[in-house]
């Protein structure tokens, strides 16, 4: 979540306030089911589409990093347009809208279907990405500090648990039309533009604070930051770029090794994604109580050492039951990483200068995952092939980088607040659910996640 610059020149209302957070809520749920009937299924309609790796590095590639970019110019419109709200209604609703003529690539009979698919996924990467600052700034403003952990904590649950049946739906759909899956998918994502109209007049609803609209004046890079050395910033952003780009080269083609080399249906290819989805809600509050244990740099480091093992997982089975078990192992250590990545983040840097390095992250991120989806691509073909497949020896090559970059970037990783010891198996005994071993089994304590920003 991205923090306005300006100040608040009132609080809303106690009423208001309750409202907004309903409607934000049901928000999300529809915006969960959107993602699902559209999002979720880019790459596989892509497959349908008889795309090569080069193209599929291309579609996961290029809209993600353009949309990281434009990112930067939130702001800019924001001031422009003189409301926030404005912003996210229109890019939301224009976000959505990009999906009518994706839809149509399934019916019209023309040349280059994927080089259309991935121009106007960019355009549907570019709309979404203006959004998220804008609502991002709306909400921090809205939601008290003292409920912003656990509100945001609840509506991410209710929204991927909508995520999870409908994407279950989905598969079960597209599974029953067989030959016609590409009907299957203009279906879907004629669902995904009604859910993100849905969506979009939901969040009208927002109560807007107004705002000083008066520019921020530049800042120097160490601004309020004397307590934090910007090497050791520097070091960090350079460990999640590395790691960006490393997980990347792999990421995209994972659906493509299910759907056109496993010749998984979608149900099966539903159904496995459900595994990662319910493992991530699971463990995510189980890593946060322990993060706020013992810091976010050491549990980021435990989740960064067994990300590395994903990839090379894959390389023991095809066994669909086997690959389950290790989609729940990937659930449990991404949902580590998102959370205690983010809100490392949000440790090393002032207030004053959060906004600006967050722009910086998620640009360099952006551009880190482009060019890892793109290497991809390009270099899968060449590779000798393992097993009889390209893609898993680019999975090999994947892991390895992953734990490379752990190797490299790890040891130099500081804490960078004050933080409670614990033993390596008190941590793991809060990590799996339990209290601490020292803890007398008498002393009743509740933990609430420690949330800074949406992961």
């Amino acid at each position: 979540m991205q923090v306005a610059l300006g100040s608040p020149s009132h609080l809303p209302p106690a009423d208001q306030v309750k409202r907004a957070l309903r409607y934000s809520t049901l928000e999300g749920m529809v915006y969960g089911a959107f993602l699902a009937f559209g999002d979720h299924f880019l790459i596989a309609f892509a497959v349908a589409l008889g795309s090569d790796s080069l193209q599929i590095g291309l579609l996961a590639s290029v809209p993600g990093f353009l949309a990281s970019l434009v990112q930067l110019l939130d702001a800019e419109l924001v001031r422009r347009m003189k409301s926030r709200k404005a912003v996210i209604f229109t890019f939301a609703l224009a976000q959505g809208l990009m999906f009518l003529p994706i839809m149509a690539l399934g019916f019209l009979h023309i040349e280059g279907k994927a080089w259309w698919l991935i121009l106007l996924t960019t355009g549907y990467s570019v709309f979404g990405s203006l959004v998220s600052p804008a609502w991002g700034s709306l909400m921090a403003e809205v939601v008290p500090e003292r409920l912003r952990g656990r509100y945001f904590a609840m509506r991410g649950r209710l929204s991927t648990l909508a995520l999870v049946v409908a994407f279950l739906a989905a598969g079960v759909f597209l599974n029953f039309l067989a030959g016609g899956a590409l009907w299957g998918f203009g279906l879907l994502f004629g669902t995904a533009v009604v859910m993100r109209m849905a969506s979009s007049l939901l969040l009208t609803r927002l109560y807007e604070v107004p705002q000083d609209q008066s520019v921020e004046p530049p800042r120097s890079a160490t601004t309020g930051q004397k307590a934090i050395p910007v090497v050791t910033l520097g070091r960090y952003l350079a460990f999640l770029f590395a790691m960006t780009f490393a997980v990347n080269i792999a990421s995209p083609y994972f659906a493509v090794y299910q759907l056109r080399e496993l010749k998984m249906s979608y149900l099966t290819f539903a159904a496995l994604d459900t595994v990662f989805s319910v493992a991530m809600i699971w463990a995510i509050t189980h890593w946060g109580r322990a993060a706020d244990k013992v810091g976010n740099r050491k549990m980021l480091v435990w989740a960064s050492t067994i990300i590395p093992l994903i990839p090379l997982l894959w390389l023991v089975s095809p066994n669909v039951y086997y690959l389950g078990v290790v989609q729940a192992f990937s659930g449990v250590a991404w949902a580590g990483f998102s959370l205690c990545s983010l809100n490392y983040l949000f440790d090393a840097t002032a207030p004053a200068n959060r906004t600006r390095y967050l722009g910086y992250f998620n640009a360099g991120s952006g551009l880190a995952a482009g060019l890892g989806a793109l290497v991809g691509g390009y270099v899968a073909p060449h590779l000798p092939a393992l097993q009889g497949s390209h893609i898993l020896t680019l999975f090999l090559v994947s892991g390895l980088l992953r734990g490379l970059v752990t190797l490299v970037f790890g040891p130099g990783l500081k804490e960078v607040r004050r933080v409670s010891g614990l033993s390596g198996t008190e941590l793991f005994h809060l990590l799996i659910g339990g209290r601490p071993v020292t803890r007398h089994a008498g002393h009743r304590r509740h933990f609430h996640i420690h949330h800074q920003g949406v992961p």
